[in-house]
């Protein structure tokens, strides 16, 4: 006769941990996430392909006064970048927000950073990017413990 034993906290917190989506964890407060869907068209060529994507999150901001010196060509204050890559699957992908952000903040106006999400094919399968995917392009704050729904569908599709 076997005996049932209770399993120790410390294991159904590991086992919760690991069983859950991992990808749709945010950390951090600039943290957030994006939500991928694709075309039937760009999913099946993902697919076929065993092609993966690039989700690039490019960080920035207005210079505060003071900071202007501190800006890139354009005029901005470079925050840094994320990026994460994956397989061609829908999915909602956790972005930590990290790039330089804190240590640069200061420069921005307001502290009021901007974000640029640009999602597009890895090129496992040639050098060619296959996706014509929306792009967000706004305050940080604005998705900061968020999804944001990024569509992609093939390029001429």
């Amino acid at each position: 006769m076997s005996t049932i034993r209770p399993v120790p906290l410390a294991a159904m917190i590991l086992i919760g941990l690991l069983s859950g989506p991992a990808d749709a964890d945010i950390a951090g407060p600039w943290g957030f996430q994006v939500d991928l869907t694709f075309s039937q068209a760009a999913a099946s060529k993902l697919q076929a392909l065993k092609e993966g994507v690039v989700i690039a999150a490019y960080y920035s901001g207005e210079p505060a006064t003071g900071a202007e010196e501190h800006a890139d060509q354009i005029g901005m204050i470079n925050l840094g970048e994320d990026r994460a890559e994956r397989d061609g699957e829908p999915a909602v992908v956790a972005i930590p927000g990290k790039g330089d952000i804190e240590t640069r903040l200061h420069w921005v106006k307001d502290g009021e950073p901007l974000v640029n999400i640009n999602v597009y094919s890895a090129r496992r399968s040639g050098p060619d990017n296959l996706l014509d995917c929306d792009v967000y392009d706004g305050p940080l704050k604005a998705i900061a413990g968020n999804a944001t729904k990024i569509g992609c569908k093939l390029i001429g599709e």
